[in-house]
């Protein structure tokens, strides 16, 4: 009986630390769609034009060739983000009427909206 009292305990904090890290671990855009963002990352430059708003974002993990690690990949899905068209080294992601292309090269990271 107190064996499974404390794996039933050991299962919920894990529950929790990943719960924890994928609700803190990530900030919104400011600019872009409120899109999950890696806290770790740093907004480098923010540009705006007529119709689009693009933020570059510097981030040792990005990758041209490997893109986002998987664990960033489940953030957006579990904010309610879904994968549209892929080209390269962009991807597009859509959460209802809103859509945002992240595009990731070695070091940095662009989304545009």
């Amino acid at each position: 009986m107190i064996k499974r009292s404390k794996k039933g305990f050991a299962i919920a904090i894990i529950a929790l630390l990943f719960i924890a890290y994928f609700k803190l671990a990530y900030i919104q855009s400011p600019d872009v769609e409120n899109f999950p963002v890696p806290r770790e990352a740093n907004l480098v430059k923010t540009t705006v034009g007529e119709d689009h708003i693009t933020e570059k974002y510097k981030w040792f993990i990005a990758s041209e060739t490997g893109s986002i690690p998987p664990w960033y990949e489940v953030t957006i899905w579990l904010w309610g983000w879904r994968k549209g068209e892929t080209m390269g080294a962009n991807q597009v992601y859509k959460k209802g009427s809103k859509e945002v292309d992240l595009s990731t090269f070695d070091n940095e990271f662009y989304l545009s909206k």
